[in-house]
Parts: C-alpha cells; structure tokens; sequence
C-alpha cells in the first residue's frame, strides 16, 4: 500500500511542477523592444496639418495579441498596441495615427486583438 500511495504522490508532484511551468509568467517585451517603441508617439489624425513639423507616410502597420489556446494568456489590447509600436519603429517611423483595434477570434487565434494604424516619419521644419 505504501508504494502505490508513493507513486500516487510522485504523479501528483510531477503534474503541480508540468501545470505551474506552464502559468509561469513570460516577459512580454524586452528592453530593446521596449526602448524602440518608445520612439514612437501616437498622434491624432488632425495633426498631420500641423506646420511646423512634415509627415512622411511609411504605411500601414498592425500589431496582435493572440490566445492560440485556452490554457494560453488572454490577449489584451494593451499587448496589441505595444506590437503595433513595434511595427511602425521597424520601419523607422516615430509617428502613429491608430485607426482601429478589434477584439475577435481567427484561424490561428482562438481570442485576438487586433490593431491597425498609419505609420509616419515626423520631422520639424526649419
């Protein structure tokens, strides 16, 4: 009886480590990401009338926050917009007008969201 009681502890053990390995928290950005979406401002549309500074459109850009599974984090849109940030640096922009973010389910993504906007080059006049 005492090994069976044994084993049945070990496999009890062994599932708790598996279960909280998996809930073990992942760095979301890192410091290079994150230093490189702080390049970028976001700024309302009305403002590419500005005088003082030229806008030069690089593109679209989106960024995602996606929950393949339903034992993986929930996407948040806070994560999407972080991404879209790191989109628009890639391509040397340092201005984004947002257009959208949506929240809803894809073929990879169980749960999404999903983030859209333009990507500008700001820089003053002299």
């Amino acid at each position: 009886m005492n090994i069976i009681h044994a084993i049945g502890l070990s496999l009890m053990l062994a599932l708790v480590v598996a279960i909280s390995g998996c809930a073990a928290p992942v760095p979301d950005t890192t410091a290079q990401q994150q230093q490189l979406q702080d390049t970028v401002e976001f700024i309302r549309p009305y403002e590419l009338s500005r005088t003082d500074v030229s806008f030069t459109s690089l593109g679209a850009v989106a960024g995602e926050s996606c929950q393949a599974h339903f034992w993986n984090q929930e996407p948040s849109q806070q994560q999407a917009l972080l991404q879209l940030k790191q989109a628009t640096a890639e391509l040397g922009a340092n201005a984004l007008v947002l257009k959208q973010c949506i929240k809803a389910e894809s073929a990879q993504c169980r749960l999404r969201w999903l983030c859209e906007g333009d990507a500008y080059q700001m820089q003053p006049l002299n």
